[in-house]
């Protein structure tokens, strides 16, 4: 069966979520002398991490529509600002360093769903919970 248009316009958006928003650049962990991240008080950082994988798992498993897939590329670009932020801020740096470290979490992330969907499939339980996350993430009415 062949994908429909809209579909394959859906999965398009869904990829380019995780590639526009935070390409993959040399990670900044390398840095010598850089303090591990850790989770802020608001828990933006998760947020990040639960946004990725849940993009990942619904970019492998799911057939989300045109206005899902743009309602969730804005909400976690939403997100991917607010954590270069944060990363910006407990390193004290620019916002290329810390874009470079978003992008390498974001790969590591990505790379953990996409073994997750392969070893279990899309039927798992745990995939499905990132599928389901997805379209609450889609969803989410943010303020502000």
């Amino acid at each position: 069966m062949t994908p429909s248009p809209s579909l394959l316009g859906a999965r398009r958006l869904v990829a380019a979520a995780l590639l526009l928003a935070v390409p993959y650049v040399a990670p900044a962990a390398d840095a010598p002398g850089r303090p591990a991240i850790v989770d802020d008080a608001v828990g933006i950082l998760r947020l990040f991490d639960e946004f990725v994988s849940s993009g990942a798992a619904a970019s492998r498993c799911a057939q989300p529509d045109d206005a899902s897939a743009t309602r969730f590329l804005s909400n976690f670009q939403w997100v991917s600002t607010h954590a270069t932020l944060e990363i910006g801020r407990q390193w004290s740096s620019d916002g290329l360093e810390a874009a470079a470290e978003l992008a390498r979490r974001s790969q590591a992330v990505k790379e953990r769903t996409h073994a997750l969907v392969r070893a279990e499939g899309c039927e798992a339980t745990p995939v499905r919970e990132l599928v389901r996350r997805f379209a609450a993430q889609a969803s989410w009415k943010r303020e502000g």
